[in-house]
């Protein structure tokens, strides 16, 4: 069936409608045939019936004049005996017998009306009316039910109708068949010099058959006409057959475009897809890249925050000092304010850095919406496809209705009706299992975008915090040294302050260097964030692929062919193929990207001065290469 599969489904379903239209045209000729031969194997045993008819009438007829009474009285008083009589004498009796009368009705241009007239008997005076064994037969069936009226015997070829021949006294059949003691000749015998059999009243004599041969019948219409009636019928089926055939390619026209025209948008609506989910995967790269730098910058800070505070302890141990080392003390201060400066700059910078990582974050779920509102189209667009697939139900309802009213010769169209029905049904399903796929799609989306949104904001919110509380540490950290420089000329008598000051320096630095390790775990969080929304990007691809799929199983369906020859469905590179975006892991990995991504995050501090940090790419997480959608 390869080759039924590689058709149109116009084509399909033209070839089902003809093969149908052929099924049933041949059908229809063959009933014809059959009920042409029905109607005239019964017109056949209603001429005979009637000729039947003719021969009872005339024997009512002949009975009812009472000729044989007259004539017999007229031959006793003209003869002595039954010897006497002429043969003119005899036929001249006959005629006024009602069964003879019948006969000769019955035998005249019997071959003019195509048809042979027999009577026969058990007992026929007339050695030529002898039954046969097979006459004998039905000689007895009318004999056994004194009912019987008719007997029809049809062998295809020849139609034979017997009615029985009973002796009734309104009929003068006793005159002939009575008792012999009545014997006009006082001998026994009838008027015609036979035996009279004392039989009674009802008694079967014989039988009355009318054979028709159905050939020469078929073959006299025949020659009354040029044109076979059976030919007519032939033509007019079949050019009935070939006018449905072209009502139906008419009629499925304007659907098949439609559904050609709902392929081309889904078409179209699916590279969109495709293209926005490779946009998405591009920007979850580029957010990624940015938290890793996030996160190297917040290594620096730390770093230099544990610079700070080995100044401080420095300067801690030389106030004992303050004395001797008190320009030195004046330096080591104006040096730590200057540091301090950079700190609340970094600060700002991270601050900075925080809220366009938000605005990042935005735009991402303005384009996500976008997505969303792309596939709810293409679910508006499959809820066409069920309103069709509801009108071809209900067509293929009234369909089947009118074929059941069209009876026997509607089977064929039924059957049409209930393939057209299945096929409905078939799209259908196709149209619902979309239907789920995109609402389901919608839904995941939705929901990876509200929950990345509240964690991303609670996120910088506590970042915020922690940024305005080092800067605050930091202004405070600035005016002490101020204090610093500015009585460091009565540095003897300052001694112990300066002592105290530097311990809260030194419990200020460590409240900054813990805030900076929030800072960094916020940052990790952001990363692992990043990492969830390309995840949603790979999902939304491979979603994006499915549906491509399913729209060029339908491509094929419509338009036919195998895969090559239809209408080619626009395939966007996903991640894998696409060496600019980043490799996606699969919803299975989901879970363990964060945990990689945050101890790939992890930087080495280096002694002073001598700063190294380890980069954190989005390609260092899991490639998903092979089982891109094990879990879609």
């Amino acid at each position: 069936m390869n080759w039924f599969n590689s058709l149109s489904l116009k084509a399909r379903i033209l070839l089902i409608v003809g093969l149908a239209c052929l099924i049933c045209s041949a059908s229809a000729i063959s009933i014809s045939f059959y009920l042409n031969t029905k109607e005239l194997h019964k017109g056949i045993v209603d001429k005979s019936n009637a000729i039947h008819l003719r021969l009872n009438a005339a024997t009512d007829y002949i009975a009812s004049q009472g000729g044989l009474a007259p004539i017999v009285e007229k031959m006793k008083t003209k003869y002595k005996s039954s010897d006497d009589l002429t043969k003119e004498d005899k036929e001249n009796v006959l005629k006024q017998v009602p069964i003879v009368a019948a006969m000769k009705i019955g035998a005249k241009d019997a071959h003019l009306d195509n048809y042979e007239f027999r009577i026969f008997s058990d007992e026929p005076r007339n050695e030529g009316n002898k039954a046969n064994a097979d006459e004998l037969a039905i000689f007895k069936k009318f004999e056994m039910d004194k009912n019987l009226k008719e007997h029809v015997l049809d062998t295809g070829d020849f139609i034979t109708v017997f009615r029985p021949v009973r002796l009734t006294k309104v009929q003068g059949c006793f005159t002939c068949h009575g008792d012999p003691k009545e014997s006009p000749w006082g001998n026994g015998r009838d008027i015609l010099g036979y035996k009279m059999e004392n039989w009674e009243d009802g008694k079967l004599h014989g039988v009355f058959a009318i054979k028709t041969d159905v050939k020469k019948v078929i073959q006299n219409e025949a020659n009354k006409t040029t044109i076979s009636p059976n030919l007519i019928y032939t033509l007019l089926v079949t050019g009935g057959a070939i006018f449905a055939l072209i009502i139906a390619a008419f009629m499925i026209k304007k659907p098949i475009a439609d559904l050609n025209n709902i392929v081309t948008s889904l078409n179209t609506s699916g590279g969109e897809v495709s293209t926005s989910a490779t946009q998405i995967a591009s920007a979850s790269e580029e957010l990624s890249q940015a938290t890793t730098e996030q996160a190297a910058s917040l290594q620096e800070t730390s770093s230099s925050i544990e610079e700070i505070s080995s100044m401080i302890n420095a300067n801690t141990e030389n106030a004992k000092q303050s004395s001797v080392v008190s320009e030195q003390s004046l330096s080591t201060a104006e040096r730590g304010k200057v540091v301090v400066d950079h700190m609340i700059s970094a600060i700002g910078e991270i601050n900075n850095s925080n809220s366009g990582i938000m605005n990042q974050i935005n735009e991402t779920n303005k384009e996500i919406e976008n997505i969303v509102k792309i596939i709810r189209e293409i679910g508006t667009k499959t809820k066409v496809i069920n309103d069709i697939v509801f009108q071809t139900k209900l067509l293929s309802f009234n369909a089947s209705v009118e074929a059941a009213r069209a009876g026997e010769q509607g089977k064929g169209f039924a059957v049409v009706a209930e393939e057209v029905g299945n096929l409905a049904s078939m799209s259908g399903a196709a149209a619902l299992e979309i239907t789920s796929m995109l609402d389901g799609s919608i839904k995941t989306v939705e929901g990876i975008v509200k929950d990345s949104k509240e964690k991303i904001e609670k996120l910088i919110l506590n970042g915020r915090e922690k940024v305005d509380t080092g800067t605050r540490v930091a202004h405070e950290c600035e005016e002490v040294l101020n204090e610093i420089v500015a009585s460091v000329a009565s540095v003897s008598k300052m001694v112990n302050e300066i002592s105290s000051a530097s311990q809260e320096q030194a419990h200020g630095v460590h409240e900054i260097t813990k805030a900076i390790s929030q800072l960094d775990q916020v940052t990790q969080q952001n990363t692992s964030n990043s990492a969830d929304s390309a995840n949603a990007a790979g999902s939304l691809s491979g979603q994006a692929s499915i549906l491509n799929s399913l729209v060029q199983k339908l491509v094929q369906t419509i338009e036919g062919g195998s895969g090559e020859t239809a209408v080619k469905v626009r395939n966007t590179p996903g991640p894998k193929n696409n060496p600019s975006t980043p490799n996606i892991p699969t919803m299975r990995n989901m879970q363990s990207a964060p945990k990689i991504a945050k101890a790939q995050s992890q930087v080495k501090v280096a002694p002073k001065k001598e700063i190294k940090t380890e980069s954190v790419s989005v390609s260092a997480i899991p490639s998903s290469n092979d089982n891109r959608f094990e879990d879609v």
